[in-house]
């Protein structure tokens, strides 16, 4: 296989596994969200439990969840996080990736 392959199968395997070391992830992001606000910890803490819950978002294809997660960590938190930004931006090319898919699906059954 090419390198790039090969760098793109650790990236996944890194991802999935990162997620996976966090706490189990919540509902929604607006539960995670609020879970955050309850924690009486440091913001580094509220930061890191809020990254591992958009990760485990992102690998679940709740791109919605995890965007609105990475914008609350970088809003309130963290404006220099760079994992949320990271997800963030991962996050928000999956959602458009999807947005066009289904255009081109509604394109082609309106079709004549």
């Amino acid at each position: 296989m090419k390198k790039s392959t090969w760098g793109i199968i650790m990236l996944c395997a890194v991802m999935v596994w990162a997620a996976g070391c966090g706490q189990a992830k919540t509902g929604s992001s607006d539960e995670a969200i609020q879970n955050a606000k309850a924690m009486e910890a440091p913001t580094e803490e509220k930061v890191k439990y809020l990254v591992n819950q958009a990760k485990a978002m992102y690998n679940s294809d709740e791109f919605q969840d995890t965007v609105n997660v990475a914008q609350y960590v970088l809003r309130y938190l963290d404006k220099d996080s760079q994992q949320a930004k990271d997800l963030l931006e991962m996050a928000k090319k999956d959602l458009m990736a999807a947005g066009e898919g289904a255009m081109a699906d509604m394109k082609k059954k309106f079709s004549f």
